[in-house]
């Protein structure tokens, strides 16, 4: 029989108020669509309070967009047209900014991701970098 040793009860928001936060993918899985379109399922805690959500990113052509944009909201560098191989055990740990909204479903307020964040531009010494600065 299981044990544990017991702390004192607390409970994790089901949803945080709309806006930009910090998630963290805590696990991802590959599975496939109703449409039986491959995509990964991830299940991504805000930082720090620690509210639950999902997300998808599914493999079509139609929704690459998102594929990118959370690539690059992770720190990936999104090359144009370059084939890329996403593995669902590479996604768990990473960190993103994200709009997050409120939807209701069954009755509950819920999480959704309304846009994956990508980085500000580079800044130098608090300055955005111009164009006449970059090396291309």
């Amino acid at each position: 029989m299981p044990s544990y040793t017991a702390s004192q009860p607390t409970s994790r928001p089901d949803f945080v108020e709309p806006g930009d936060y910090l998630v963290e993918v805590i696990n991802a899985a590959e599975a496939m669509s109703k449409a039986e379109n491959p995509m990964i399922d991830l299940k991504l805690k805000v930082i720090p309070d620690g509210a639950i959500l999902y997300d998808s990113l599914v493999f079509v052509p139609s929704a690459t967009w998102k594929i990118d944009a959370f690539r690059a909201a992770t720190g990936e560098t999104v090359i144009a047209d370059q084939e890329v191989n996403v593995e669902a055990d590479d996604l768990i740990g990473r960190q993103a900014k994200a709009r997050l909204s409120v939807e209701e479903w069954n009755g509950r307020n819920r999480n959704k991701v309304a846009a994956w964040l990508i980085p500000t531009p580079e800044k130098s010494k608090g300055k955005e970098v111009s164009d006449d600065d970059k090396p291309f």
